[in-house]
């Protein structure tokens, strides 16, 4: 009688950790709702991505492509999104500024914090990207932005 009952515990408890395993909410995921890159001899991309929560982040990025002339190094100045709802002016702005961050030899990254945005939001971003040729010390500045309606 106690082995049945022993029994009876284990199969009880690996049936609940089994249904709690199936039944658990699925890791967060992020997918692109647009994504804008340019540029002839430095990368520069700003996209906007959303997670299974309905939270939306902008993320821009700066890289030096090896395979064409010349030699830069980048940095990022800053990257921003917006929205607008139901046409009326902005409705949130965020954005995320560096400064002086620094050069990069390659490639540097920033992005501003999640936020809440509801299905059908209208959302732009932008992002300011600097490269410096390392033979010359000379300075560019370019932007580059892209937008989507969320969901």
């Amino acid at each position: 009688m106690k082995m049945r009952r022993i029994m009876g515990m284990a199969l009880g408890l690996v049936l609940t950790t089994t249904i709690g395993l199936t039944t658990a909410a699925p890791a967060s995921a992020w997918t692109y709702e647009a994504k804008h890159c340019v540029g002839d001899l430095v990368d520069r991309c700003v996209s906007l991505r959303r997670n299974s929560d309905g939270t939306v982040y902008a993320r821009a990025s700066g890289r030096d492509d090896k395979d064409r002339p010349g030699d830069y190094s980048v940095r990022m100045l800053q990257v921003s999104y917006s929205y607008v709802r139901d046409g009326n002016p902005p409705a949130g702005t965020t954005v995320v500024t560096y400064g002086d961050a620094g050069w990069n030899e390659t490639y540097e990254w920033i992005a501003t914090r999640a936020l809440p945005v509801p299905c059908g939001t209208s959302v732009g971003a932008s992002a300011k990207v600097e490269w410096m040729d390392e033979r010359t010390k000379e300075r560019t500045t370019g932007w580059v932005s892209t937008s989507a309606v969320i969901c």
